[in-house]
């Protein structure tokens, strides 16, 4: 394809208009690589000079997004989550029309450790159940939920808790009504066993959210840690 040098239109912005147009109909689709410079340069029959140009554009634009050594790719639209409210994965999934799903990795009773003892105020000794999922969004693995929870919730051990929201359960077959959770968000880098997981290279920047989950009436329910793909999040406060 060749563009119109007669148009008043420089031809950077004619190619820039081009990409925009095969981002809008899906021919380059999110998070996809696009073609390099010198491809586009041929393709167009244009200097590398001017692609450059139209590529810098929608890279300010927040269109495109340029890796060192990788190429460019079309910016993917990232999920948004408030955690000024509490909301489970499901729930905003649904909320930005993605289909939510789960698979569960672990699911045992074990002891309890240090910290269940001083978040859920169980005793040392005690039993806890502890859950592990990994959640996806679109079938795209974006997270690792590690949930721990006390003695009355060991029925969820008889559950399918695959592709379903673990909270609905908890609000329809236990009564719980979710209320504020203190959140602590940190960095944290990937295992091998989660890069495994979510598909990511080892070592691989995760967000860590950890929070007790309680009920209205300040009941503890469970204490969890998400391991969030933080490249694929936005967060509102």
């Amino acid at each position: 394809m060749t563009l119109d040098s007669s148009n008043p239109l420089p031809l950077y912005k004619q190619l820039k208009n081009v990409i925009l147009s095969n981002i809008e109909q899906g021919i380059y689709k999110k998070g996809e690589k696009i073609p390099t410079e010198q491809e586009l340069s041929a393709m167009y029959h244009v200097s590398r000079m001017t692609v450059r140009t139209a590529l810098e554009e929608l890279t300010k634009e927040n269109l495109l997004v340029r890796k060192q050594r990788k190429g460019t790719f079309v910016n993917a639209e990232k999920y948004q989550r408030q955690i000024s409210r509490s909301t489970s994965f499901t729930e905003m999934c649904r909320e930005i029309g993605c289909i939510p799903g789960a698979k569960v990795i672990k699911s045992v009773l074990e002891p309890a450790n240090a910290e269940d003892v001083e978040e859920l105020g169980v005793e040392d000794g005690e039993r806890i159940l502890h859950i592990e999922r990994i959640r996806y969004a679109d079938a795209v693995p974006i997270s690792i939920e590690d949930s721990r929870f006390p003695e009355k919730y060991f029925g969820l051990l008889e559950e399918d808790l695959n592709n379903t929201s673990l909270y609905e359960i908890l609000k329809e077959k236990y009564g719980a009504s979710l209320g504020k959770s203190p959140t602590i968000i940190e960095l944290i880098f990937a295992s091998y066993e989660m890069a495994r997981y979510l598909g990511i290279p080892d070592e691989y920047p995760l967000l860590c959210i950890s929070s007790v989950t309680v009920n209205v009436g300040g009941e503890k329910i469970c204490r969890s840690r998400q391991y969030i793909v933080g490249d694929k999040f936005k967060f509102i406060i």
